[in-house]
């Protein structure tokens, strides 16, 4: 059995000077920022306590479901960085699998904190989801995302690779990303 290398992502809270609307941060999720850095570790331990029931129909891929997850990005020719938290919600699309997802959080410059595309909490198409065996992969309107499934179907470890033109230049942000199913 192969297994892989266990990523950990750390969440930063979120600076003070980040813009509030309503009792939370503009364009954040809506929880107090000293928790983000609590949030992966918290959805790793819902994955521990979740079911181990069959959540997939006879030749579905095993991820379809509803997902939470975690990302750290870097945008290395800016030296940037971005963390953001969401879900995703696979469903089956013909022998692969698509669906939708929604992310939160922030991007740290030089100048400041700042949300971007990345990090709006706008919903997002999810498409060309393959699985061939523990290996997925599938791709939003700004990200590829690439991962490994857990045996017991509770986890997926990856890279991501997001790309968009703001302002006439160029990112690219690289990194691991984690999800743990929800259901």
């Amino acid at each position: 059995m192969r297994h892989a290398a266990r990523t950990t992502i750390v969440i930063p809270p979120l600076p003070s000077h980040v813009r509030r609307s309503h009792g939370h941060a503009e364009g954040i999720c809506p929880m107090p920022p000293t928790n983000l850095a609590l949030l992966l570790p918290l959805l790793a331990l819902a994955a521990a306590c979740a079911s181990d029931a069959d959540t997939t129909s006879p030749g579905s891929p095993a991820v379809v479901g509803q997902w939470s997850h975690g990302a750290s990005l870097q945008e290395a020719a800016r030296n940037q960085t971005h963390v953001h938290t969401g879900y995703f919600s696979f469903v089956r699309e013909g022998s692969g699998f698509g669906g939708e997802g929604r992310q939160w959080g922030y991007c740290r410059a030089v100048a400041g904190d700042y949300t971007g595309p990345l990090a709006n909490g706008v919903l997002y198409a999810i498409t060309g989801g393959e699985q061939d065996g523990d290996e997925v992969s599938f791709r939003s309107d700004l990200c590829e995302y690439r991962g490994t499934l857990s045996a017991d179907a509770q986890h997926i470890e990856g890279t991501a690779r997001c790309a968009y033109t703001d302002g006439g230049a160029d990112f690219v942000w690289t990194g691991p990303w984690l999800a743990n199913r929800e259901r």
